[in-house]
């Protein structure tokens, strides 16, 4: 009995070349062997399946009906192994593939759909997924392998990850329009004491924020009454909207409500006071194509 797992791919090539020419000359020319060495394969073939292939003719080769049926399932494996080739190769030079992101809300909403566009400019066939979770979640999924490489508002721990800052965004004092420090302010900058026992509505202690506005502030001798913690940027803004205290949030995050009036930003004297924002992928394994030339987009601040 025929055991096809007997069949040699290269016989199936110089038989799909051979019958492509439908000379045995042109083909041994094409494949880059002698003519006698590719008669000698084509019978090895047709004496492992046990069926004519050709019929010699004066004008050349011509496949017989089971060389036919033959022919045309050959043109889909070697269509296949072509589109396979094109596939790889396109892996391998990043331009198709997946692309997770695991990125924090401020930067998912605000920086990263910048640097999507340019990503997408050179590779379109790339598809694209985000994550968008806390910083310690982000280098968690990092761990776990559920997302490629990580925007995150503070420097990573541990010697599994290698990052670097890539950006510094200002914290900013952030009110309704219609609250007493955005009215002391239409005058000018306000002083850091007028925040002293203001509410304020403030990110979670888990934030990495929250942990740098409140070494700030305690800096500077202020301790506002903290109205409300949230760890939702949305909802922060909504509360905030509706007057009920001032919080200090990424500048690019307010940018859109700043414009339309729902809130304003509060000069404060002196007020200085910034977050870097860091790129981070695991050590190992040497990155992707489609995850290096996307991290690739992004600079490199000092340290």
């Amino acid at each position: 009995m025929y055991d096809a797992h007997t069949m040699n791919l290269n016989h199936l090539r110089y038989f799909y070349e051979v019958a492509r020419a439908g000379n045995m000359r042109r083909a041994a020319t094409r494949i880059g062997i002698s003519q006698p060495a590719l008669s000698k394969q084509i019978q090895a073939l047709e004496d492992t399946i046990g069926l004519q292939l050709f019929y010699r003719t004066p004008k050349g080769l011509q496949p017989t009906a089971d060389g036919a049926v033959a022919y045309a399932h050959c043109e889909k494996i070697f269509g296949h192994l072509r589109d396979l080739e094109t596939s790889l190769d396109a892996r391998r030079k990043g331009s198709a593939g997946r692309l997770t992101i695991g990125a924090v809300h401020s930067i998912s909403t605000a920086i990263l759909p910048h640097y999507l566009r340019r990503y997408r400019d050179s590779y379109d066939k790339v598809r694209v997924k985000i994550v968008t979770v806390r910083s310690r979640q982000v280098l968690r999924a990092l761990e776990e392998h559920k997302v490629d490489i990580g925007l995150v508002a503070e420097q990573p721990p541990g010697d599994q990850f290698v990052w670097r800052p890539f950006g510094k965004t200002p914290l900013v004092v952030v009110a309704s329009p219609s609250s007493a420090l955005a009215t002391a302010a239409a005058a000018g900058s306000i002083s850091g004491e007028a925040l002293h026992r203001s509410d304020m509505v403030a990110f979670d202690p888990a934030a990495p924020t929250r942990r740098v506005t409140d070494r700030y502030l305690a800096e500077l001798g202020i301790e506002p009454r903290i109205m409300a913690e949230c760890p939702s940027i949305d909802t922060i803004k909504e509360l905030i909207s509706e007057d009920m205290g001032f919080a200090v949030l990424p500048s690019h995050s307010v940018e859109s409500e700043v414009k339309l009036g729902r809130l304003v930003v509060v000069p404060v004297k002196d007020w200085s006071l910034e977050r870097t924002l860091y790129l981070v992928h695991l050590s190992g394994p040497p990155l992707a194509p489609t995850v290096r030339h996307f991290a690739d987009l992004f600079p490199t601040l000092p340290a």
